[in-house]
């Protein structure tokens, strides 16, 4: 054996040592948190305000910005997380001193990732440190770690002008203020490293997006001053998507197709996670009169909504925001919590499930394409509860934890499983 070879042999040896003894000091046998969900998002109906707070930040974007969060919001966002993330457990305190955030992981055989970290006030993003099991890291060093890294994936100084964004932190009992420096030039650039960083597929799905987009534009019913049921444009993507499809490519053109109807008769800034799909016949990116569902608008864009984050993101992810943003409207601004609302959530969660499995994508094009009747994608509603103040919906099922919120739930959750298209996919 040469010289060399034992040289790569020992190299490689103390790198599998040291990522063993990594493991061993980052991995514990306890969870550094222990909190349940449902209480974390008793407060859920708070973050609306810091929703708004957002919303007009980017409205004013050339303008110094201050973003207020308060530990209940901050909660709730966890409690969020870990509805979409079960195995995700975590726990936010504001002081004057510091904000800390606790994290612990569920990992397989009873192991767990805790994770451990302070933010303090000061003029920048400063962390105290950060705490992997036994591991302690200094806040800076890890800081510019990450900096450093999200440089190098991005080919940029992006993350490096992410942080220089906050001005500065301020703290006191249960609440956090972020002052961030006008960021409408960091969005745009970060915008030219999203457009730069689009690979094959990604182009692939804007071309087909596009293309069913434009279709929609030219749709007589589009133009048409009488409302429109979703299925109407449904049915007649779905009929195309089924004569451009292959057995190997019906998912492809279904996820097309959900988009550009995410774009159409959801909202156009769908389009963001897509790329550039304006149509060049100039029509613009709506109906005349908004879609609806069950004669409503309100679902049809829960259930279109649903559609699309699932393919942008996780089932789990998708179902959480269903729940949380009913849970939100709870509030005395709100439309109340909706049984309705989220089987229009879940639906459309399913309906993109079902529509992208290479399994069972063409047999929904056949569906779909078929008729225009509402009940081929969506259940009945008859008897599901909606419109509970916080108040009421405490009194009727204490949280989202108890037995008669899940039993309501998962009424919901059959009514859209036993839809006929959903039949027989136990590999979903």
């Amino acid at each position: 054996m040469s010289r060399i070879i034992k040289l790569l042999l020992i190299l490689l040896l103390i790198i599998g040592l040291a990522f063993s003894a990594l493991v061993i000091l980052a991995v514990e046998s306890k969870p550094l948190v222990q909190e349940q969900s449902g209480l974390q998002l008793d407060e859920a109906d708070s973050v609306k305000v810091l929703l708004q707070q957002i919303t007009d930040s980017f409205r004013n974007r050339t303008n110094k910005q201050q973003i207020e969060l308060s530990e209940p919001q901050l909660t709730s966002l966890v409690g969020f997380a870990q509805r979409a993330f079960p195995k995700v457990v975590g726990k936010v305190s504001i002081l004057s001193s510091q904000t800390r955030l606790l994290l612990s992981y569920a990992l397989p055989l009873n192991y767990y990732l805790n994770i451990d970290t302070a933010v303090l006030p000061a003029d920048g993003l400063v962390l105290d440190y950060v705490k992997i099991g036994d591991i302690h890291l200094p806040g800076a060093w890890f800081t510019n770690a990450l900096v450093a890294f999200g440089n190098w994936y991005t080919d940029s100084d992006i993350a490096s002008k992410f942080v220089q964004q906050i001005e500065k932190i301020e703290m006191r009992n249960t609440k956090m203020r972020i002052h961030i420096q006008p960021f409408a030039q960091f969005l745009q650039e970060l915008n030219s490293i999203k457009q730069g960083m689009q690979v094959d597929g990604d182009e692939e799905l804007r071309i087909r997006t596009a293309y069913y987009v434009k279709m929609l534009t030219e749709l007589p019913e589009a133009k048409s001053s009488q409302r429109q049921s979703l299925m109407v444009y449904m049915n007649a993507v779905f009929a195309k998507a089924l004569q451009r499809s292959t057995d190997a490519s019906a998912h492809k053109e279904n996820q097309a197709a959900i988009m550009a109807l995410a774009i159409y008769v959801g909202h156009y800034r769908f389009a963001n996670f897509v790329g550039d799909i304006k149509p060049n016949n100039g029509l613009p990116l709506a109906p005349k009169v908004a879609a609806v569902l069950a004669q409503r608008t309100d679902l049809n864009q829960h259930f279109i909504f649903s559609a699309a984050i699932q393919l942008l993101s996780q089932q789990g992810l998708s179902i959480a925001i269903g729940e949380f943003k009913e849970l939100m409207d709870r509030g005395n601004d709100g439309s109340g919590y909706s049984f309705v609302d989220l089987t229009a959530d879940y639906a459309g969660v399913k309906f993109a499930q079902t529509a992208t499995h290479p399994e069972t994508a063409r047999a929904l094009q056949l569906a779909v394409a078929s008729g225009t009747d509402e009940g081929i994608i969506f259940p009945s509603i008859d008897n599901l509860l909606e419109g509970f103040s916080k108040a009421a919906f405490t009194q009727q099922f204490g949280g989202v934890d108890s037995p008669a919120y899940q039993a309501l739930v998962n009424e919901v959750h059959s009514r859209v499983e036993a839809l006929t298209i959903h039949q027989g996919q136990s590999l979903l």
